[in-house]
């Protein structure tokens, strides 16, 4: 399967980013997916299409540990020309629900990642937290994830990933569905999976990465 033609990296960078996955994680990854319907390659392919686009042309600089940090994207809701459907629906709804201690201090994780990319500085709650980007919407049941800067953890991030993507097999017993029910529904979420499942081609090219 190809990527789409909006895909946020190509087969190039997906190969390094992979690269980079497997040396510092795979081992992990490779103990989190047993007894499951996923390998290594599909979490690394989820990597490659959430924020691979934002880290693999920075791993010459950063550590592993700094690459987790800051991924904290996705401005939907606050950024110009793009509407949230899911709460939070902006930094606002957010302010209202958790007050002003807990909304400035992601805005500053926030700004911490902008910095790092070149941008100015904005009063923006951001919406994806990890190398996964778990969903702002779960701090309504997973606040700890998020209040406890949890994201800063490898292993955290890979719980939750791999505890929606047993969630979502268990609904439907597809790869590709599951995939896409991961991300949510409609084109946009199958555009999503087709990403996923090419990645996850490209990472099943490489060998000899995995750490003894």
């Amino acid at each position: 399967m190809l990527v789409h033609k909006d895909a946020p990296i190509g087969r190039d960078a997906a190969l390094k980013a992979v690269v980079w996955l497997k040396r510092n994680f795979g081992r992990e990854i490779e103990e989190a997916v047993k007894g499951s319907a996923y390998s290594v390659d599909t979490i690394c392919g989820i990597a490659c299409q959430e924020t691979a686009y934002f880290w693999v042309n920075m791993l010459e600089r950063l550590t592993p540990e700094q690459v987790c940090e800051r991924c904290v994207l996705d401005a939907s809701g606050d950024a110009l020309g793009t509407v949230r459907r899911a709460f939070p629906r902006n930094t606002s709804a957010f302010r209202r629900e958790y007050g002003d201690e807990r909304t400035q201090m992601l805005i500053e994780e926030a700004n911490k990642t902008r910095a790092l990319r070149g941008y100015p500085h904005k009063n923006w709650v951001y919406k994806g937290y990890g190398i996964f980007q778990y969903d702002l919407q779960f701090v309504k049941v997973d606040p700890d994830f998020f209040f406890e800067k949890q994201w800063y953890n490898f292993s955290a991030c890979l719980d939750r990933v791999m505890r929606e993507l047993r969630t979502t097999w268990t609904r439907h017993g597809n790869l590709f569905e599951a995939i896409r029910a991961y991300n949510g529904s409609g084109r946009g979420a199958a555009v999503y999976a087709q990403n996923v499942v090419a990645y996850s081609g490209f990472a099943g090219e490489t060998t000899g990465t995995m750490p003894a």
